[in-house]
């Protein structure tokens, strides 16, 4: 059984979309990790008990998880919004080769 050109490139673009997504999950625990890091580092060199982990580990939950949101929205609006527009170019130079 054959496959058209256009069902490729939709599973390329499934894919791809993926893959971008499993990515943001690497990058929140990154930020997690990093931002704990950070805190238990001030803890010892400013001697401020367990307030700079707590303090990053929370600044970092929170700006990996509205990171990852942000992607998860931009790929799943953002595709649709680019299809229409795409569709809508070549409406448009069709019309205008006609």
């Amino acid at each position: 059984m054959m496959t058209s050109l256009g069902d490729k490139k939709a599973g390329k673009r499934i894919t791809s979309g993926s893959m971008r997504l499993a990515g943001t999950g690497v990058e929140l625990a990154a930020t997690i990790v990093v931002a704990c890091l950070l805190g238990y580092w001030i803890d010892r060199r400013f001697e401020s008990g367990p307030w700079g982990l707590v303090i990053c580990s929370v600044l970092g939950i929170v700006g990996g998880l509205y990171n990852m949101i942000r992607q998860s929205v931009q790929e799943l609006f953002g595709n649709a919004e680019n299809e229409e527009h795409k569709e809508g170019a070549k409406s448009e130079n069709n019309s205008a080769e006609s």
